[in-house]
Parts: structure tokens; C-alpha cells; sequence
């Protein structure tokens, strides 16, 4: 994903607060600069078998971060720092002038017609 306007202190802020308060310090983030004004960001895990992990199509455990840990992170984020734009997928997550984020929260199949699996379903979350 990338994001404008947000430092990497804010991010890594951001990531702090959702290890302490939901997933128990398994989530981790790579930042690099894209330019002057992004930031490269990737959420992955420590553990894929605690919470936060997120689930291939046979059930296997991987290290990418689930549907709910980016979800917390975009708010939390945004909640840090309301100016921040968040680009993911085909998605731009902000928020308004009235304060409501825009754009979080969208789930998709990633299965398949016939054995649907969507993001949300993809992990062991309890959200």
C-alpha cells in the first residue's frame, strides 16, 4: 500500500497501539520511501499462527497481515492523523471534512465463484 501525508513515527504509532490492543505484538510493518511524499507500507506478522495472520485458500497459515489488522491500522492511522490518504488494492481510504473515514472496510472475494473466500473470512480473527 502506500500512504501520503502520515511520517513514519505516525505509522509505526499506529502499529503500536493495535499490537497492544488486539493482536498481542504479532504484527509488524516495513516502511520505505516512494518519493517525497509516499510511503511504501507493508503489514505482515511475526507468527502465523496467532492472530492477526491471515489464511491462503487451503487453509495454510501465512505471514501477510489479515483484512482485520490492515482495517484497525487504516483507522487507527487516520485516527492519528486525520490528512493521511491511504491508496491499497483499488482503494483510497481518508477521511472527509466531516471527520468519517472513507473507504475502509470493504471486503472482496478472493476465491472463487464456485468456493468463495472472502478477506474477512481469510484469517482466525474474532472481529
Amino acid at each position: 500500500m502506500e500512504i501520503r501525508g502520515a511520517t513514519e513515527k505516525e505509522i509505526k504509532e499506529a502499529i503500536r497501539i493495535i499490537n497492544s490492543e488486539k493482536y498481542e505484538g504479532n504484527v509488524k510493518v516495513y516502511v520505505s520511501p516512494k518519493n517525497s511524499k509516499t510511503l511504501k507500507v507493508y503489514l505482515s506478522v511475526y507468527d502465523s499462527h496467532k492472530k492477526g495472520a491471515r489464511l491462503g485458500f487451503s487453509g495454510r497459515h501465512l505471514i501477510n497481515a489479515c483484512w482485520h489488522v490492515h482495517g484497525n491500522f487504516f483507522d487507527t492511522l487516520l485516527n492519528i492523523n486525520p490528512k493521511a490518504v491511504i491508496k491499497a488494492q483499488d482503494l483510497k481510504i481518508y477521511k472527509d471534512d466531516d471527520g468519517r473515514t472513507i473507504g475502509n472496510w470493504q471486503d472482496w472475494n478472493i476465491g472463487s465463484i464456485l468456493c468463495p473466500l472472502y478477506f474477512s473470512d481469510a484469517c482466525e480473527c474474532d472481529d
